[in-house]
């Protein structure tokens, strides 16, 4: 299946509560980890209808979106540059 990798960053950070509400972000080889400002900003649901994602969770701080490999490099490149949810918004 092809994905829109940028469409799909841009879906991910609206559904967290926008770039304002993104502290940090890393990632593992499955997954976007995220430190967010305020937890209740996040929409579970919202998060989870995003293509790709298999899943999400919220342990140790950190708001994690399951992915899987290889796709969650491509996502954490972000939106591309210039567009209203650029790369900065990942914290």
């Amino acid at each position: 299946m092809n994905y829109d990798y940028a469409k799909i960053a841009r879906e991910v950070i609206a559904a967290v509560g926008g770039p304002e509400n993104i502290r940090s972000a890393a990632h593992c080889a499955t997954r976007l980890r995220l430190i967010v400002a305020d937890r209740a900003k996040a929409d579970d649901e919202r998060v989870g209808e995003i293509d790709a994602v298999k899943g999400t969770f919220y342990t140790a701080g950190q708001y994690q979106i399951i992915f899987g490999t290889g796709h969650v490099n491509r996502v954490s490149a972000g939106p591309p540059s210039g567009s209203s949810a650029g790369p900065r918004c990942w914290g």
